[in-house]
């Protein structure tokens, strides 16, 4: 039933997109009174639900696509997204950033596939400020934002990034990059409870999981949309498209961008990149972790 939704999904994409209002398209559970229910159905995502005869015929979204219910959410405005003190060694959940960025999260330490090298992942946004940075440039922990006192406050170098591509028709995966520590002293792999992530699993839609962040620290949410497909809103008049993303409950606030996406039993399905005041939006992470050659650190 999931694929066929899929392929509706993408059959009609495009059309339902260009609605205005309109900010992205995922599958999910219907909600009828409020409650959900257990009929999968394609979410159309709009910044704000309108009465019906608020809106001009072409925003209408239909019922119904290629016979399929469709189910309007309101999300509000999504755009790219506190641990904050100084800590050595540095640890995933904790403010990390470029030199020229506010702050993010440190997302976790993964190792590359080929070379064994030891990296920090986080977004693009965080490690690279959104395509802006140089391979080599300063990592520090924490982020320029947050006026800890900490030395070496420069921890890694901006070691890769996967691009973002911006503006409609370019479709992005991930918002990832990875920064190269200094010293392998100067990090560990475990989260701020001491675990580490157990492995990767997909997201399904009702999953229970849960995030460390630099703003928000520990919280808990709920996979509400898979296969999403989504603008958000990067600064400067800049939009950008993702496809293949998650989207749960809210879960985030501003800063923690990076953040891994953890299963209740702390499997790796996601890194958050992006939310507003209703929903948080997390690449997939086997996308992530494909597109940058690397894999988790578990042990």
């Amino acid at each position: 039933m999931v694929l066929k939704i899929q392929e509706v999904r993408t059959m009609v994409e495009e059309d339902l997109l260009a609605k205005s209002n309109v900010v992205g398209l995922g599958i999910g559970y219907k909600e009828v009174g409020g409650k959900e229910t257990t009929d999968l159905c394609i979410h159309v995502y709009v910044e704000k639900k309108l009465p019906k005869a608020e809106l001009v015929p072409e925003a209408l979204v239909p019922e119904t696509v290629q016979g399929l219910p469709t189910d309007v959410i309101e999300v509000g405005v999504i755009e790219a997204q506190t641990y904050t003190a100084c800590v050595r060694p540095a640890r995933p959940g904790y403010s990390i950033g470029h030199y020229r960025i506010t702050a993010g999260t440190f997302g976790c330490l993964v190792r590359g596939c080929g070379c064994g090298q030891t990296y920090i992942l986080s977004n693009n946004h965080v490690l690279a400020n959104s395509n802006q940075a140089r391979i080599g440039d300063a990592i520090l922990q924490p982020g320029p934002y947050d006026h800890a006192q900490c030395q070496p406050r420069v921890i890694a170098r901006l070691a890769a990034f996967i691009p973002i591509n911006f503006g409609k028709g370019h479709y992005n995966l991930v918002d990832a990059a990875l920064a190269r520590p200094l010293s392998n002293q100067l990090i560990i792999p475990y989260f701020p409870n001491g675990t580490l992530p157990s492995g990767t699993k997909a997201a399904r839609l009702g999953m229970n999981v849960f995030k460390f962040g630099r703003t928000t620290q520990f919280t808990r949410g709920r996979v509400r949309g898979i296969d999403v497909v989504v603008g958000v809103r990067y600064g400067g008049g800049r939009v950008a498209y993702f496809r293949n993303q998650i989207l749960t409950t809210n879960m985030s606030r501003g800063g923690d961008s990076g953040s891994l996406l953890l299963s209740a039993d702390g499997y790796a399905v996601g890194l958050l990149f992006a939310g507003s005041s209703r929903v948080t939006i997390h690449n997939n992470i086997h996308n992530v972790l494909i597109a940058l050659r690397v894999k988790l650190i578990t042990s």
